[in-house]
């Protein structure tokens, strides 16, 4: 099993968000970017509430209701992570504004680059009591986003422009075959994790959903005070959802050394894809279609 996993996380998973997010790329055009830049309140309102939302909330969830002092940290980090590349495919899939999706999560992961470590040095200090020096191989970091969804992105954005014909006949069947390998291996993860999520479930599960559906209601009242449309609502709420767990994890048990810490995590992502569905459901039915309220002069 554990060579299942190493080819799983090394070669299976970075493979099929390759194809999706080369599917993705094959799904816009220059025009898609114009309206998101030159409408830039919808990616501030996107970038702010991502900023501060989950901090806030996972901060005060940790605080007041975290079993331990490593779970405690182990909910800021997760709280504080970036939207994850899956959230451009279920943008996709909840018919919301895709190219300010993927501003989004591009933009607030290099943001995310340069702040994680304070964020981290806070939790350890603050919970535990902890002076750590955690750092983030920037290097690394930067062609991992870049890697999986700049290239792809680019490179399938680039055939739609000059190819179109050829980009819209390719595109159901890469994302199509990139979505059924990306949940087939994400079956097997949840399989090997069973036992330590199995050990842990009472005390982490309703924090986890309580942070998940608290930062979804608080985001879709923003947007909804700040006039945006509904496929920009249902951008911004689906990138409040999937996060860079990865990432979180990586500083927990590399980085800091505490396998605990990871845990909350670990639960996050068979919570958040069923809250996931849910708000992709109903955002293309209620939302995502939705107009903008017309401003009263």
């Amino acid at each position: 099993m554990t060579d299942v996993m190493a080819i799983l996380g090394d070669w299976v998973l970075p493979g099929s968000l390759i194809c999706i997010m080369f599917s993705m790329g094959l799904s816009l055009t220059a025009q898609d970017f114009r309206v998101v830049f030159t409408n830039r309140k919808a990616l501030a309102v996107g970038v702010a509430s991502m900023l501060i939302i989950p901090p806030v909330i996972g901060v005060t969830m940790a605080t007041l209701f975290a079993p331990s002092a490593a779970l405690a940290v182990g909910f800021v980090l997760l709280a504080t992570c970036p939207g994850g590349m899956l959230s451009n495919l279920f943008t996709d899939m909840a018919k919301g504004d895709l190219a300010l999706s993927m501003s989004m999560t591009i933009i607030v992961s290099m943001i995310y680059i340069l702040v994680v470590p304070f964020y981290a040095q806070f939790a350890l200090v603050h919970f535990m009591g902890v002076e750590a020096d955690v750092r983030v191989p920037l290097g690394a970091f930067v062609w991992q986003i870049f890697s999986i969804t700049v290239l792809p992105a680019g490179a399938g954005f680039l055939l739609r422009h000059f190819r179109p014909s050829l980009a819209l006949a390719m595109k159901g069947a890469v994302k199509l075959t990139g979505t059924i390998v990306l949940f087939t291996a994400f079956g097997f993860i949840l399989v090997d994790q069973i036992p330590m999520l199995r050990d842990n479930f009472g005390s982490l599960l309703w924090i986890t959903v309580a942070i998940n559906v608290l930062t979804l209601a608080a985001v879709l009242v923003l947007c909804r005070f700040m006039n945006l449309s509904g496929s920009e609502n249902t951008a911004v709420g689906v990138e409040h959802l999937i996060r860079q767990e990865g990432t979180a994890i990586y500083i927990a048990v590399t980085i800091i050394g505490s396998n605990e810490m990871s845990l909350p995590m670990i639960m996050n992502t068979p919570v958040a894809l069923p809250i996931t569905f849910v708000f992709v459901s109903l955002a293309r039915r209620y939302i995502s279609n939705r107009p903008s309220r017309k401003v009263l002069s």
